[in-house]
């Protein structure tokens, strides 16, 4: 499952459909608006079966906040 962070704009977010790429983001069809990054949109996608977190917050490049079963 491809999750976007509410900071991609809606012309990558459209791109992305239009290549048949399936997504989700944050805002608009899950989570709300406004999340905070570590204690809201983390424990979020530890829920969610295997997502790919799309962002453009350099907050999420840290390799503490894998989860441990990242490979």
């Amino acid at each position: 499952m491809n999750i976007l962070d509410e900071n991609i704009d809606l012309i990558r977010r459209r791109e992305l459909l239009r290549w048949k790429i399936h997504v989700r983001q944050i805002g608009i069809e899950i989570g709300y608006a406004g999340m905070k990054d570590r204690n809201e949109i983390i424990p979020l996608l530890h829920t969610l079966r295997r997502p790919a977190f799309l962002t453009r917050d350099d907050d999420f490049y840290h390799p503490q906040l894998r989860h441990p079963g990242y490979r």
